[in-house]
């Protein structure tokens, strides 16, 4: 699972579905954001697939969405909440983030980040690790923060900050396994670090295998959220409800950090964006805060594309005109 697509592997084709049906519109939007909600629901209709979008001013209380209640993969978005739970736990004393992490062959994973191809005796801090997993989007960092927090704590968590719909069910590695063992089942119990070592043993998957299995990634539950969930949580993290102000304002400062910019920060050249991405196969996402002037807006949008012949780089298009439209709405409040 990576936040930078992997086109090296045909482990990443995935998400192959039946079109969804084409953005239908929230129903009862605030006063006020009506025009903004029909601006936004044209860009997702225009899209070959299905769009979640939610966006939120901080300042004002004005929010709208498309689909802002459905179910959609989160791919690599996820690790917002992952990183959240690691500062909790740095702050209830379990964890150190100074403290130092060594790595192992065994550690290695398949999808995006650096860590897997770095020489052996490197030993990061778990702050490295957060860093990692946010800016590069790294699954190795990924995989070794959440053994140690583990996925329950961590939709504990969300539970606990009233967010009901996120849920974070496995690891990097076994997410992948998961889409494997679907495309087929000899693959099942094999190792990320094994994959990672010889990507030959996933690289004869047929055609009909991957639609198999992107069906099954789509059906399966776990590892969802909804478009407006997303901005709840990425709220409480500006407000510094999710976490102590400190502990809040460092994450923000990461997320600030972020190197796929080709996406909410795509049409936003001079604008601060705290962001992080997604993506596996034909699933596209970014979500992130939009530092405009005197306001704040929170933005996610999660896109399901409608076939092979849709590009990432569509997706991700799309992706920065929602952001550049809601900027300039609330740009234009202003005057």
């Amino acid at each position: 699972m990576g936040g930078n697509q992997v086109r090296s592997s045909a482990l990443f084709l995935l998400v192959s579905f039946i079109l969804l049906p084409v953005a239908r519109s929230q129903e009862s939007a605030p006063k006020g954001s009506a025009v903004l909600q029909e601006r936004l629901a044209k860009i997702a209709a225009s899209f070959p697939g299905k769009v979640g979008i939610f966006v939120r001013n901080i300042e004002t209380g004005e929010e709208t969405g498309v689909n802002s209640d459905d179910q959609f993969p989160m791919a690599s978005t996820y690790k917002v909440a992952v990183m959240v739970q690691v500062f909790r736990e740095a702050e209830a004393g379990r964890l150190s983030l100074a403290e130092r992490v060594p790595l192992s062959e065994a550690d290695r994973r398949l999808g995006s980040g650096l860590l897997p191809y770095m020489s052996a005796g490197l030993n990061p801090t778990i702050h490295d690790l957060v860093l990692l997993m946010i800016t590069l989007s790294d699954n190795e960092a990924t995989d070794l923060l959440l053994k140690r927090v583990g996925a329950k704590n961590v939709t504990a968590m969300l539970r606990q900050l009233g967010i009901q719909d996120i849920r974070v069910d496995r690891s990097t590695e076994e997410l992948i396994g998961d889409w494997l063992a679907a495309a087929d089942p000899s693959l099942r119990g094999v190792p990320g670090a094994e994959f990672f070592a010889h990507p030959e043993k996933h690289a004869g998957l047929t055609r009909e295998q991957t639609e198999h299995a992107d069906r099954a990634f789509v059906d399966d539950p776990r590892d969802h959220t909804s478009p407006k969930a997303m901005v709840d949580l990425l709220t409480k993290i500006f407000r510094a409800q999710a976490a102590s102000e400190k502990s809040c304002h460092d994450m923000l400062e990461i997320m600030q950090q972020q190197q796929l910019r080709t996406r909410i920060h795509r049409y936003l050249e001079n604008a601060t964006v705290a962001s992080k991405n997604g993506t596996i196969g034909y699933v596209t996402n970014d979500v992130g805060i939009i530092y405009a002037n005197k306001h704040h807006l929170v933005v996610s949008v999660y896109t399901l594309k409608a076939n092979s012949n849709v590009t990432t780089e569509q997706a991700e298009e799309l992706i920065g005109r929602i952001a550049r439209v809601a900027y300039n709405y609330f740009e234009d409040s202003r005057r």
